[in-house]
């Protein structure tokens, strides 16, 4: 997982190099690729059995991040 966001990443940044692909687009793509990749190997295959308390402190957790996303909107 080190390597391949950076390497994700990079290669949003790549994309940037055609002409119809602004930096900011590649960048927003790739970062978008490595934060799907990070949850997938955070909450979906974890490298250790959750408990429950695990899971209930992660729900928590995600509720509290889309609580903060709708009071920003």
């Amino acid at each position: 997982m080190l390597i391949v966001i950076p390497v994700v990443l990079v290669l949003g940044a790549a994309t940037s190099t055609h002409p119809q692909v602004a930096l900011y687009e590649g960048l927003a793509g790739g970062s978008l690729l490595s934060t799907v990749l990070l949850y997938d190997a955070l909450f979906r295959n974890p490298p250790v059995e959750p408990t429950v308390q695990d899971a209930a402190v992660t729900a928590l957790v995600g509720v509290g991040w889309l609580l903060t996303l709708v009071v920003m909107l």
